[in-house]
């Protein structure tokens, strides 16, 4: 029952944080004991699937470290966002603000669902309840115009929908293996379901709007923690069904969107000024790099991916706890503190040694060997993002000070002083220590019949 506790727990504790939401140090509070009882909970969880209401609920340990990794990310956002903190008052935008922590817990419970379940429909459902979830918190720009948000709603019915398509083609495949439209559909469909939530290009134009409307820490959550469970969807429903590969061209679909993603994204960056834009674009570049060692099909190849995926998690998060420092606290010292987050994040997402290089380095090998043009691109992808980022950084420290004060309680900005530390070290021990996570999340996943 721990995953069911889980669960619960997410709810309570965004409850607790919206109804504390006019009081920062005691919303705060709300969060850090939700933070705790989580990581206990999760840390207690059993190995073996729990069976709720007739399902099964998988904590192999593939899928606890995975759960691990947005589990972290998820409660360092939800951590970082008192440093947003606005005076409280009754204006929609206030109240927003001040409850994104809230939002972040409730998204993620259906979000431990979705990973967890068995049946790919019911994850497929959950998955979609809990980016629903997360767009409550976003604030529209304009009136009488549909946005981002509104524009994004509209396609994550479309995805799953197409998703729910692609099962049926699933299903039906294996009574008449002789009809090959169906994995040919069953493509077509998988790809544009998980396309359009990934923003995989082409697919890739709503995230635009629909950062104009979210927050940098509602948009980290979007990409660092919601995105890669559809990865992890994807990845699963790849070993399951063993037909898929071998018969269809989804792993040169894969290629070709990291191909395109990481550029793209790259190519984006460079002319972004806006926070939230600037960190969706720059989280496109670690995605197409997870798409193209999906799409290589060799162990090594997917074990750099999986390690990528939860590096953008990580590195993602750390990112927007240094804008929060940086566009809330005026004061010298927390302007350091930010700069130095966006900088440590944006290099791990960059795959600079010591911090995602490992996990880049399992891709290089077999990228070199047998698509040298996307290897090439990939690594100006790559140096494009590290110019982009040493921007913004210049321009936080350079920046000139009118003030030294900061309206917020220390309690506060130390918490989100540890936080950033503690991501820190995952990061730089994900780069020394590969093997401590890529290990476990092979163990089950990396069994795929079609890896080399």
């Amino acid at each position: 029952m721990n995953i069911a506790l889980l669960i619960a727990l997410c709810l309570i504790a965004g409850i607790a944080v919206r109804l504390l939401r006019r009081w920062q140090r005691l919303g705060l509070s709300a969060t850090l004991i939700g933070v705790v009882l989580l990581s206990g909970f999760f840390a207690a969880m059993p190995s073996a699937p729990v069976v709720v209401l007739g399902r099964s609920f998988a904590s192999d340990s593939a899928t606890r470290v995975f759960l691990g990794s947005i589990l972290s990310a998820a409660s360092a956002l939800a951590v970082f966002a008192p440093l947003a903190f606005q005076r409280a008052s009754a204006a929609p935008a206030r109240v927003g603000a001040n409850s994104q922590g809230a939002f972040f817990f409730w998204a993620l419970a259906p979000l431990i669902a979705a990973v967890t379940l068995d049946s790919f429909p019911l994850a497929v459902f959950a998955w979609a309840i809990g980016l629903i979830v997360l767009m409550l918190s976003a604030r529209p720009q304009s009136e009488g115009r549909v946005g981002g948000a509104a524009q994004f709603l509209l396609l994550i019915v479309i995805a799953s929908a197409s998703l729910l398509l692609a099962n049926r083609f699933f299903d039906l495949y294996p009574l008449t293996p002789e009809n090959l439209d169906l994995v040919r559909d069953a493509v077509i469909f998988l790809a544009l379901g998980f396309g359009l939530l990934l923003a995989i290009a082409p697919l890739h134009i709503w995230l635009g709007p629909l950062a104009d409307e979210l927050s940098p820490l509602g948009l980290a959550f979007l990409v660092g923690v919601a995105q890669p469970v559809g990865v992890w969807l994807l990845l699963q429903q790849m070993g399951e069904t063993t037909w898929l590969v071998p018969r269809s061209s989804l792993l040169t679909v894969l290629l070709l969107g990291g191909g395109l993603t990481a550029p793209l994204g790259a190519l984006l960056l460079l002319s972004e000024r806006r926070d939230a834009r600037w960190l969706a674009y720059l989280g496109l570049i670690p995605l197409g790099s997870v798409l193209i060692g999906m799409g290589l099909g060799t162990r090594l190849a997917l074990a750099g991916a999986l390690l990528a995926l939860v590096n953008r998690a990580w590195g993602i998060a750390l990112i927007a706890g240094g804008l929060s420092f940086a566009r809330h606290h005026p004061a010298r010292r927390w302007q350091r503190v930010g700069a130095s987050a966006i900088l440590i994040g944006g290099l791990a997402l960059a795959g600079v040694a010591p911090l995602g290089f490992a996990a880049n380095f399992a891709m290089y090998r077999d990228l070199s060997a047998s698509h040298p043009i996307l290897f090439v691109a990939l690594l100006g992808s790559n140096g494009l993002a590290v110019l982009a980022v040493l921007r913004v950084v210049w321009r936080s420290v350079n920046e000139k000070i009118e003030t030294e004060e900061t309206n917020a309680a220390r309690l506060i900005l130390y918490a989100g002083v540890l936080v950033a530390a503690l991501l820190v070290v995952a990061l730089i021990g994900a780069g020394i220590f590969p093997q401590v996570l890529a290990e476990p999340l092979l163990e089950t996943v990396g069994k795929a019949s079609y890896l080399k």
